[in-house]
């Protein structure tokens, strides 16, 4: 069975730029806005089909990444997810500062950060070394 991906990013073509390099490996749900992303996510876990992974981008408007994964992970406490079956996040962002990088890695339980600017180069690459495809 395919495994499924949450897209996350405000902006419509990138999302589709990643669904479309994943697209072999999951089947790839994208949202433009973290509370959008929130319901998504929501209902795919009641539906009993959860997401394997996430990819978030971190400013969005309303609502950021990182809350949206706080939220996330949230979600998954209270419907008791043991944290090994977890969904995976990969964070997909033009921000490479250390705070956004820890924030991500020890608060959201990141398993890899991507800047966007090396997308092409460091996406397959990255998520094979993690064992996300």
């Amino acid at each position: 069975m395919l495994k499924k991906f949450l897209i996350v990013d405000d902006d419509e073509r990138f999302t589709a730029l990643v669904a479309k390099k994943l697209s072999e490996y999951a089947q790839c749900v994208v949202s433009n806005r973290g509370d959008d992303a929130l319901l998504q996510f929501e209902h795919h876990m009641r539906e009993g089909t959860p997401f394997y992974a996430v990819f978030m981008d971190i400013e969005m408007p309303q609502m950021d990444g990182h809350e949206a994964i706080e939220r996330m992970r949230s979600i998954e406490n209270n419907n008791k997810i043991d944290p090994r079956n977890a969904f995976k996040l990969i964070m997909l962002t033009a921000h490479d500062d250390v705070k956004n990088v820890s924030k991500s890695f020890f608060k959201g339980h990141a398993e890899t950060y991507i800047c966007k600017s090396n997308l092409h180069e460091k996406l397959i690459p990255e998520l094979q070394a993690n064992k996300i495809i």
